[in-house]
């Protein structure tokens, strides 16, 4: 995964938290803390932040993943203002890696055990980790009874 098809993931990634902020926020900060049983998530704002933290965990630093705790949000402004920091520092740390740094791979301790992973690479899992986590959101917006966004990568396309 080199430095073009990770920018190409991260236009993608904003591209589909816009579709969701679309489709959710409309609705007010009630239906983002709102209890969803049955989800396997308390309430949306539990899954968005879990894939928000997500960053923190695998990003923040380089030498390995944090278990730095998930930040709780009571409203949309909250959210995005947790998302800012943490993809605000992804990006500095981005932008900061010359291109061999970025596919080097270099040890990280990854909850105690070191393993082998370039830069490139967590930042693929990162964003694909947040891809992974629509379906959760697909079914908390459905039990909300919000239609449930079209999120494809053909429609993020124009924004390149």
């Amino acid at each position: 995964m080199d430095r073009a098809a990770i920018e190409e993931l991260w236009t993608f990634t904003d591209y589909s938290w816009r579709e969701y902020e679309d489709a959710i926020r409309l609705h007010g900060d009630a239906t983002l803390i709102a209890p969803a049983p049955g989800s396997g998530w308390p309430a949306l704002r539990d899954a968005l932040t879990h894939i928000n933290w997500a960053y923190v965990r695998w990003l923040a630093d380089p030498a390995g993943t944090t278990d730095e705790p998930v930040e709780r949000v009571e409203s949309w402004d909250e959210l995005n203002a947790y998302r800012g920091r943490v993809l605000g520092h992804a990006r500095e740390y981005f932008d900061s890696l010359g291109d061999d740094e970025l596919m080097r791979p270099r040890e990280m301790n990854v909850d105690g055990e070191t393993m082998r992973y370039s830069p490139a690479d967590i930042f693929a899992h990162a964003f694909l980790h947040e891809r992974q986590h629509h379906g959760d959101l697909n079914t908390l917006l459905y039990q909300h009874g919000i239609e449930v966004p079209i999120v494809e990568y053909r429609f993020s396309l124009p924004e390149r």
